[in-house]
């Protein structure tokens, strides 16, 4: 008994080092702002804005400051302390002109790495993005994006997926500047294809290549709760509950480091090779084309004319 009271309270002690910081993010309008990524500086946690605007996170140091980061806005660090009420300076995106030519007859082309199942992988990032570039003739007989397909696996009905493209860095890293508004699409529940008509949007391929990037949302619509029972060490039964973000992106295995991906800190990384310990072995014949290959979501790009 006295080892469980001493439990309880290092427990409650470790409950009460934290305090839940809520706030409400703005523009200059005082328009709230949907889905604005919240991080603390130097962190792994962060949260995503609800679509009124408001958010919560729970914070141990009251005195860290708060990234708060959107797409058309710019970027703000503040004090938790002073994030009750936080707005965000909207900025201008560029975008390059597209010279528009008339061609009676539509071509397209479609390639990527898009597959339909036997998924062991999912997206273990919050941000993932897969770089795609053409050659010369390429681009010019197909300068545009017309279309995009992915799948996604979702334990939700009504899950919320951010997607947006950006140009491609010098170095080959994703950079900040974007192709097109961001898409906020709502994914149905279980195993589905997903396909984005861009065409309207009149998207033209960058010299340089461009990333199309996956972000999953900390909104309580994407919240899944699920009952885990195992047996432990001893053979007793047990019951755990835990909670996941849906949607997810399956990753499939590929040849090329094409994949990026980016932590809650804001900061992208080039992924590595995964590596599967005893490939060969039976338990592991289903993860064996997994070995040695580098990981991307399961897209398709369309380019025309």
């Amino acid at each position: 008994m006295i080892e469980n009271r001493g439990f309880l309270l290092l427990l409650l002690i470790g409950f009460l080092g934290f305090s839940q910081t809520k706030g409400l993010v703005v523009d200059e309008n005082n328009k709230p702002i949907p889905y604005v990524n919240i991080w603390i500086e130097n962190g792994n946690i962060g949260t995503t804005t609800e679509e009124d605007g408001r958010f919560s996170l729970e914070i141990k140091n009251q005195e860290k400051n708060l990234i708060f980061s959107a797409l058309g806005f710019e970027t703000k660090t503040i004090k938790a302390t002073e994030a009750e009420k936080v707005v965000l300076k909207s900025v201008t995106i560029h975008l390059d002109e597209v010279v528009i030519k008339q061609n009676s007859v539509k071509q397209k082309m479609e390639l990527g790495y898009y597959e339909s199942g036997g998924f062991r992988y999912h997206m273990s990032h919050f941000v993932d993005g897969i770089y795609f570039n053409f050659s010369e003739v390429e681009k010019e007989k197909y300068p545009f994006i017309n279309q995009l397909k992915f799948k996604t696996l979702s334990k939700n009905k009504n899950a919320v997926i951010r997607i947006y493209l950006v140009e491609s860095n010098e170095d080959g890293s994703p950079s900040e500047r974007t192709l097109s508004e961001e898409i906020i699409v709502e994914v149905k529940k279980g195993k589905v294809k997903n396909v984005i008509d861009l065409s309207s949007r009149k998207i033209a391929i960058p010299q340089n290549g461009f990333f199309i990037v996956f972000e999953k949302l900390k909104v309580e619509q994407n919240k899944y709760y699920e009952e885990y029972t195992f047996k432990d060490k001893n053979g007793n039964k047990t019951i755990t509950k835990g909670m996941s973000y849906e949607p997810d992106i399956p990753l499939v295995p590929i040849e090329e480091a094409v994949g990026w991906h980016k932590q809650i800190d804001n900061k992208w990384q080039k992924s590595t090779i995964t590596t599967i310990p005893n490939p060969n072995s039976f338990e592991n014949i289903l993860m064996k084309k997994y070995h040695n290959k580098y990981l991307v979501p399961s897209v398709n790009i369309t380019i025309s004319n």
